[in-house]
């Protein structure tokens, strides 16, 4: 097996997949627009992995421990390398291809020659690897929140038909709330000259996270447009922007991962209610069988009909002395509780 670092050095022998999220273009853009983290390609006729490795910030970690504890002071301070087993950036995504089963994790690792103090991988790796278990801790993470798009739906009048009277009723006034905001679908050029708001807007959703990975930089849907591996939208008040979404296809699935919002406005005006649902309108439009929405705002988004999967990930700490450091953090992860609505008759 080879492992590479450099995009132009695996580019000759990295042959098109039928995932877009492999596909060494779409790779591409994730590399250039990231240079503060390790890109890691490993490679041979079984194998097709596509990982990171990055520094974790445990600056926040007052959600989880008491802020009493010493060690919560200490953490404030505290940088972690993590090697994580496929794309940081869409963690719900496999970015890896295995011809054979039971692929050995330390086969794999043992050709990757940077140092790392964490190993994360998600479950849907987890299962396809020669792995000690007992090395591992299982920890939950937020559910996917996933919408079944039904056959019959062929306009968003349709899927307004099917709810219950109380949710349709929440959705029309989303609708009569927002219908001063413009929608458009932006070109590269529109990207580029709206990409400071844009990163503005992504932050005030992703930032308030409990941990601190590598920052996704909104630079890359310039790249993604225009390579059309994604359509991004614009939403405007006058000539402001609000919000963004976007919207990446593969097969039968849409995916709206990345968004961003003024979350005072969207007190006022439900910009991101707005965002859902143009969402939804689009995947009906191109009679998509799933739209999958991400482990944010997982309440919100059940309103709309998205259901949770279930979803956790594996860690590992290499160094004894930083394992019992951290182990407060993990031993008190808890998944916020939450209602799941069923809005369908």
């Amino acid at each position: 097996m080879k492992v590479f670092y450099r995009i132009n050095d695996v580019k000759k022998i990295w042959s098109n997949n039928i995932s877009s999220f492999l596909d060494i273009n779409f790779l591409k853009i994730f590399f250039k627009n990231h240079q503060n983290i390790i890109h890691i390609f490993c490679i041979d006729k079984d194998i097709k992995l596509y990982a990171h490795i990055f520094k974790i910030r445990f600056n926040k970690t007052h959600n989880y421990l008491n802020t009493k504890s010493l060690n919560n002071f200490f953490l404030k301070f505290f940088n972690l390398k993590v090697l994580y087993l496929t794309n940081s950036f869409l963690t719900n995504v496999p970015s890896f291809e295995f011809n054979k089963k039971n692929v050995s994790l330390d086969f794999l690792t043992s050709k990757i020659k940077f140092n790392y103090s964490m190993i994360v991988i998600p479950d849907f790796m987890f299962y396809n690897l020669k792995i000690k278990e007992h090395d591992f801790i299982k920890l939950n993470v937020e559910d996917e929140m996933i919408l079944k798009v039904k056959k019959e739906w062929n306009s968003i009048f349709d899927y307004k038909a099917d709810l219950k009277t109380k949710y349709r009723s929440k959705v029309n006034k989303i609708y009569s709330k927002t219908k001063n905001v413009r929608i458009k679908q932006l070109d590269s050029n529109e990207i580029a000259s709206h990409s400071l708001t844009m990163q503005s807007l992504f932050m005030q959703v992703v930032g308030s996270s409990n941990f601190q990975g590598p920052l996704f930089n909104v630079q890359s849907f310039v790249d993604f447009a225009k390579q059309k591996y994604m359509k991004v939208f614009g939403y405007f008040i006058d000539d402001q922007m609000v919000g963004f979404s976007s919207e990446i296809f593969d097969n039968e699935k849409m995916y709206s991962y990345y968004v961003g919002f003024d979350k005072k406005m969207n007190k006022l005006i439900p910009i991101y209610g707005r965002i859902l649902l143009e969402n939804i309108s689009n995947a009906i439009k191109l009679k998509k069988e799933t739209l999958l929405l991400g482990r944010t705002a997982n309440e919100f988004k059940s309103n709309f009909g998205a259901v949770p999967k279930k979803s956790h990930v594996y860690l590992k700490v290499n160094n004894y002395f930083i394992r019992l450091f951290l182990k407060p953090i993990y031993s008190n992860i808890r998944i916020n509780k939450w209602t799941q609505r069923n809005p369908f008759k």
